[in-house]
């Protein structure tokens, strides 16, 4: 469980509920989306040991903002509450046992959570090929998603196609950050290119041998690199309003 993450989002839900503001006024729609998402990861994490919490911070996350008649995003202060109980309890057990993990279990608290959920099992058990090739594949059904998403009546492309038309560098679907000026639209070209070029050398290792060997530390290597691209595509999803 990534406890900077757990103390963060409390202390930014504390805040909010000092506000006694927040509850009549709308809510910023990609602040909303930010603690919908760092919620769900939280939830993730704390369901192998503790899943009637990460139950309720399901429900409640469900709860916590709804739309008013205006389309706008309002805060559920008793969501809100239910939420922070939750957060304290796993705060509380995490300083409870203290907040060494073992030096093995450590680098997985970086990895992003998609690519945890879709690598560990696989990694831990020492199939390193497929845990690198499953981390780029997750990333591939996730863009995939956002397409279908985003232009339902259109074919869904897949891989590097698929990167270049979602990530695209002129008329962008999700977009990372602002373009109007030559920064923005050098980091656009940029992750578009990183995210096409790991679809077409990385996602499937074994595309051309059925004897593909990759080492722990090279696969880990990868996970490392699959997960930035994911945290990438998070702060894209964050930046274009989009609600997966």
């Amino acid at each position: 469980m990534n406890s900077i993450t757990i103390t963060m989002l409390l202390i930014d839900l504390r805040r909010i509920a000092r506000d006694s503001n927040s509850t009549m006024l709308p809510f910023n729609a990609n602040l909303a989306s930010k603690i919908r998402e760092d919620i769900i990861a939280i939830a993730k994490d704390a369901e192998k040991n503790e899943p009637q919490i990460a139950c309720q911070l399901i429900r409640s996350k469900d709860r916590l903002f709804y739309t008013n008649q205006l389309g706008q995003a309002m805060l559920n202060p008793y969501a809100l509450g239910e939420i922070v109980f939750g957060l304290d309890y796993l705060e509380g057990k995490r300083q409870a046992r203290g907040n060494n993990p073992a030096p093995e279990d450590e680098k997985w608290t970086y990895i992003h959570p998609l690519i945890r959920k879709s690598s560990k099992k696989l990694f831990v058990d020492g199939s390193y090929a497929n845990a690198a090739e499953d981390a780029f594949i997750e990333i591939n059904a996730r863009v995939k998603k956002l397409f279908h998403k985003l232009r339902p009546n259109d074919p869904v492309p897949d891989g590097a196609d698929a990167m270049n038309k979602v990530f695209s560098k002129n008329n962008p679907m999700i977009q990372f950050s602002d373009m109007t000026d030559d920064t923005g639209k050098n980091t656009q070209l940029g992750y578009m290119e990183m995210l096409a070029g790991a679809m077409s050398a990385l996602r499937n290792p074994k595309a051309h041998s059925n004897d593909v060997v990759i080492s722990k530390e090279e696969a880990m290597r990868r996970l490392m690199y699959a997960s930035m691209l994911m945290y990438k595509i998070d702060e894209g999803v964050r930046y274009s309003n989009i609600s997966e």
